[in-house]
């Protein structure tokens, strides 16, 4: 009889739940109509008889006429707003030539091509618009133009294309960040002038942030720091970046509400100590916040934040009650108001999915794991130790669950290392915030108080240890070889499914701690009731056991039992490892600065590499051995660089004395060997005094490596000009030459070598590599073919007479 009085009572109350927060759901109703924008008009006409018809069946007639017509006029202010967003995308037409004044908004990002920074024109018909700069890698942006300097751009505009295969829809990226359309740029000069008002002054703030943050800071922890802080990743590395996104840490470099609310618990007992009354303290804490979000960027993820932040302090400081639903849909409101497209957006959609999560689910299992965990950990550890790591637990699992679907859609995987990683980062995360935070503040008031600079760098020492423990986490559960799920939903219905099965598991969960909630406290003092050392062996048993399943679940990659080629896609470069079962490394470049080779290092078990060959001086080749110095420890370094002074070449060969790695230069004949490989070096001869030749590629370190009866012919960018008068042996496998560019010569090459696998090694390019000429004399040749463009990084192994290749695509 009662169970059955409930049900009745529990639906009664949801439906007067709309009356009771007439605000929630005005404020609701106009965030449905915002996103509407753009759409045909029957879905915002729909969304309005949805709406008035729910709350029409809930008794609520008034607030459903009132939200109807909520829904229908956010749909038309989004219209409005698009109208604006997309006026300057009309004025850009395809090749057309131009000359423009603009603002640098960003910093220039580099990219395989050269870099990319987005930009605000200042006059003429395309005043107001945004427009992201291409600037090749001959060009180049004014020395020391920073972000809100005035340039003076010539180029060509282009609207961005959405590619045919697809795969990432970059034109539509661009379109919801409201950038118009791109400027092929071919020359740039600085005006001397910078953009003023409340946007310039923003733009001297961030520039003395930026410089204070970075203070007494190595280069690497300097832009993990500014990321954290203020948002600014452009020179985070790419294989920094993938590294955070692969442990389930991105969130840390995303400015988001965990920025505002250590924020505010950092400003709060400061303005205490200042003697704030508390409507002072809550005005205080409202322009922080109102100066922390533009400065740190404004993101989706930020903005979003910032409006619940603020609206949770406007509601202590009126002594109101506070509601973080409210404040999320008022946030909703606020973001979409500015963009109506933002919701589209990964970041935002990822930054609400969270915050919903942790709302339904974290905060409700975080009670029940505090609950349990004072009962369970009693006397066994500090109080304030298991509440941190319930609270944290609870919260980082409620996130990672909320924002799962949406990470396998846009990503095609979901970290499983998030968990782990984000407990153990736990402790350093508020350290490293707060102190950036502090960094800040101090290169704000520099200019009244010149001792504050000083105070900065001098930060640096103890903010060193908190970001780099947090990196080293990033890079070691990155690598973890079952951290990721792979877990591809491409469709929106999948995404809805994904979600439909995590909110039955929920309530599922719910319904079953319900069950057990009334035996709680029987066995909390049963367990209380036993012996202090028995409750310390026990919880230390428990412990050690989970370390154990996660140890032997997430157990760092071994090295190969047998010889194994790896050709890395590196994107458009070059980097070819052999690992031989004795344990030696060797490795043949290093691909581009962004093409993440020390990552890829890593996943593949690698320790320490006996051998690195820099075969030539050229970007995509030994731009990312820096990097390989950095990391690892190397036996020996293979100067080809033939004397070059390529400024890229010669600090890749100062890193290495720097770092005592004996470096030889790469002259024919010679033989080496790491280990169970022979290395002979066929290619370049000795030359005499001079200049290095103007075209590097000729003499790129020709080399055959081999183990027992394998042979491997590894040519970097030399063509058959350099290798047909070489003596080459029969070879198993080969690295097709120069990235598959056209070569007539490859035929004869091919016939000499028989060689029963190729690999080309090649990434997203300008160049038409490889070529049709060079894939049909592969093809006559009866030659495997693997290519990194498309295969991801190719595996080769080696077993007696047997080869096997793995591939990742």
């Amino acid at each position: 009889m009662s169970s059955g009085a409930t049900e009745p009572s529990r639906l009664a109350r949801l439906a007067a739940l709309p009356a009771a927060r007439p605000w929630h759901v005005a404020v609701g109703s106009v965030a449905i109509g915002l996103a509407l924008a753009g759409a045909a008009p029957a879905w915002s006409l729909g969304a309005a008889a949805v709406a008035f018809t729910l709350l029409a069946s809930c008794r609520a007639l008034s607030l459903g006429v009132l939200c109807a017509v909520l829904v229908l006029s956010g749909a038309a202010l989004g219209e409005v707003r698009l109208a604006a967003l997309d006026r300057a995308a009309t004025l850009v037409s395809d090749g057309r030539t131009v000359e423009l004044r603009a603002h640098l908004l960003t910093p220039p990002r580099p990219s395989a091509f050269g870099s990319s920074a987005e930009i605000e024109v200042s006059g003429g018909r395309l005043r107001g618009g945004r427009l992201l700069v291409r600037v090749p890698r001959w060009e180049r942006l004014p020395a020391g133009a920073g972000v809100g300097a005035e340039l003076v751009l010539r180029g060509r505009l282009r609207r961005p294309r959405s590619p045919p295969d697809g795969s990432f829809d970059f034109a539509a990226h661009l379109r919801r960040r409201g950038v118009a359309g791109e400027l092929l740029l071919d020359g740039a000069r600085a005006t001397g002038r910078r953009r003023g008002g409340v946007a310039g002054l923003l733009d001297g703030m961030r520039g003395r942030a930026q410089q204070a943050v970075a203070a007494g800071l190595p280069p690497r922890q300097a832009a993990l720091e500014r990321g954290m802080v203020l948002g600014q990743d452009e020179a985070i590395a790419a294989a920094v970046r993938e590294d955070f996104r692969d442990s389930g840490l991105a969130h840390l470099l995303a400015v988001s509400g965990q920025n505002v609310m250590l924020l505010v618990a950092l400003a709060m007992p400061l303005l205490a100590l200042a003697g704030l009354g508390p409507r002072a303290r809550g005005v205080a804490l409202l322009g922080l916040v109102a100066v922390y979000v533009p400065l740190a960027g404004a993101g989706p993820s930020l903005q979003r934040a910032g409006v619940m932040g603020a609206a949770g302090i406007a509601a202590m400081t009126l002594s109101r009650p506070s509601s973080r639903w409210y404040a999320l849909l008022l946030a909703a409101a606020a973001t979409l108001a500015l963009n109506p497209r933002a919701w589209e957006e990964p970041g935002w959609q990822l930054s609400f999915a969270a915050v919903i999560g942790i709302l339904t689910v974290g905060v409700p299992l975080a009670r029940v794991l505090v609950r349990a965990g004072e009962g369970l950990v009693s006397g066994a550890l500090p109080a304030a130790l298991a509440r941190g790591v319930a609270e944290g637990a609870a919260i980082t699992l409620a996130a990672t669950l909320a924002t799962a679907p949406l990470l396998a859609h846009h990503f095609g995987s979901v970290p499983l290392a998030g968990l782990p990683a984000n407990l153990l980062a736990l402790p350093a995360v508020a350290p490293a915030m707060w102190l950036g935070m502090v960094k800040a503040a101090f290169g704000l008031i520099a200019p009244a108080l010149p001792a504050a600079d000083w105070a900065a760098a001098a930060l640096g020492l103890p903010t060193r240890l908190p970001v780099a423990y947090i990196g080293r986490l990033a890079e070691v559960f990155a690598d973890l070889p079952n951290g990721q799920a792979s877990l591809p939903l491409g469709s929106s219905a999948g995404v809805a499914a994904a979600y439909a099965l995590v909110g039955l598991g929920a309530l599922a969960v719910r319904r079953a701690a319900h069950r057990l909630a009334p035996r709680g406290p029987e066995l909390a003092a049963a367990w209380r009731r036993r012996p202090h050392a028995q409750r310390t062996a026990a919880a230390s048993a428990v412990l050690a056991a989970i370390v154990l399943l996660v140890a032997a679940w997430f157990g760092p990659a071994a090295p190969p039992e047998a010889l194994t080629v790896r050709f890395l896609d590196v994107g458009q470069g070059d980097a070819t490892l052999i690992q031989h079962p004795d344990g030696s490394a060797v490795l043949f470049d290093g691909g581009p600065p962004e093409g993440g080779v020390a990552r890829l290092l890593r996943k593949a078990g690698v320790r320490r590499l006996t051998l690195v060959v820099a075969t030539h001086a050229s970007r995509d080749h030994h731009g990312g051995l820096l990097e390989v110095l950095d990391r690892f420890e190397v036996g020996t370094l293979l100067d080809g660089g033939d004397r070059t002074t390529d400024p890229g070449f010669r600090a890749l060969l100062a890193r290495a004395a720097r770092e005592r790695v004996p470096a030889l230069s790469a002259t024919a004949p010679m033989t080496l060997h790491a280990g169970g490989l022979e290395i002979r070096i066929l290619s370049p001869p000795p030359r005499g005094p001079g200049p290095p030749p103007e075209d590097p590629n000729p003499r790129a370190v020709v080399a055959i490596v081999s183990a027992g009866s394998f042979d491997l012919l590894l040519s970097a960018d030399a063509e058959s000009p350099t290798l047909l008068p070489l003596e080459l042996p029969e070879v198993e496998a080969m690295k097709v030459p120069h990235h598959g560019s056209s070569d007539p010569g490859l035929p004869e090459l091919l016939e000499r070598a028989r060689p029963q696998l190729a690999a080309i090694e090649v990434g997203p390019n300008t160049y038409g590599h490889p070529a049709p000429e060079t894939l049909g004399a592969l093809d006559g040749a009866g030659t495997r073919v693997y290519r990194t463009d498309r295969d991801g990084t190719v595996t080769l192994t080696v077993a007696g007479e047997e080869m096997r290749v793995e591939t990742e695509d």
